[in-house]
């Protein structure tokens, strides 16, 4: 016998989920006609509510969770709380509840995340952050919980990959400074284990080929994302290939670091050397004359991340990838190529 679910008595009655939920918990939105109607329903079909996924308010069926492994102590980059604010507006707009879980490597190997999702009461979440060799990362591909994950190759029932276009995105970035000139051009990645990385890469390799630059491999140097890695990084790539004009940075963050690094050495942006960041951070409109990078909207990446697992938890289809828009916003620390 197939079980009633919230979703057969909002069809039932000929109105949404969300005015279901919120008829049955007495929100005083709801007439009271209405109410009446969804009752009705609730006693002809039986249906009854999962109370193990309220929340303790006992005003919402679905709890959705922003899963992440990048909170720190100073968060420049504003990322993570983009995507807070994202889900949260969405929540709101649905009437369900918004939790967010901060999660490492030590915590994946002493609680699964299919135990995570029901010691928490989770219905979706929208993950952020993993690496390819975390516990976790293998695990939600192989669940069947609705997931969004940010940034990171998916496969599998109930699993979509909220992201832009990150190897055209770095391409059309390294392609705007070959247009300035610059044929010596180093890059500052994140991780060997993020996926995002590897596409960047492969968009700054593709924009090198097209114009029939040389590849380098040893120009590519990692950094964790972190600015103060980068800061060092930039300065032992430079003190070794004194003839790269110009770095394409993977996040701000590292863009930063690498003008840091520059100047410690005596040098000028973008007179001396040009930098490329992304993502546009919030500080990178004020610092260094402005930062050339790449925008990505965080929120938005949230917004479509939650509106992916609600459609999900409520049995509609969702696309496998969800490509968002990006732009490039040129500022001061872009310019022609220096002489060698």
């Amino acid at each position: 016998m197939k079980k009633i679910g919230i979703k057969d008595v909002a069809k039932e009655v000929g109105v949404s989920i969300t005015t279901v939920s919120r008829a049955l918990n007495g929100y005083p939105d709801v007439s009271e006609k209405t109410k009446e109607r969804v009752r009705e329903a609730v006693e002809r079909l039986n249906y009854a509510p999962d109370s193990s996924a309220r929340s303790l308010g006992g005003k919402a069926d679905t709890t959705i969770a922003l899963l992440t492994s990048e909170l720190r102590e100073k968060d420049e980059n504003g990322f993570v709380y983009g995507l807070i604010y994202g889900i949260f507006q969405q929540c709101n707009e649905h009437d369900c509840e918004f939790v967010l879980l901060a999660t490492n490597k030590a915590r994946q190997e002493r609680l699964s995340f299919l135990q995570l999702c029901k010691k928490k009461n989770l219905s979706g979440v929208v993950v952020t952050g993993l690496k390819t060799d975390d516990p976790y990362y293998r695990e939600i591909l192989k669940s069947s919980i609705p997931c969004a994950l940010i940034d990171m190759k998916v496969s599998g029932k109930n699993k979509c990959k909220i992201t832009i276009d990150n190897v055209t995105a770095a391409k059309e970035a390294v392609r705007y400074l070959i247009g300035l000139g610059h044929k010596e051009i180093g890059m500052l990645n994140g991780g060997i284990t993020a996926d995002v990385c590897g596409e960047r890469y492969s968009g700054y390799v593709s924009a090198l080929l097209e114009a029939k630059i040389s590849l380098r491999l040893d120009y590519m140097i990692y950094c964790d994302f972190i600015e103060d890695i980068a800061f060092e990084k930039t300065q032992e790539l430079l003190k070794k290939y004194p003839q790269i004009t110009a770095l394409f940075c993977a996040s701000d963050m590292m863009a930063i670091g690498a003008v840091r690094g520059i100047e410690a050495m005596g040098m000028r942006v973008p007179e001396d050397i040009s930098v490329m960041g992304f993502d546009d951070i919030p500080i990178a409109d004020y610092v260094y004359k402005g930062i050339s990078t790449v925008r990505q909207r965080p929120s938005r990446l949230g917004t479509e991340g939650s509106k992916a697992v609600w459609k999900m938890i409520q049995g509609e289809e969702v696309p496998d990838e969800i490509v968002l828009p990006h732009e490039l916003v040129l500022r001061g620390t872009t310019g022609p190529a220096r002489e060698n």
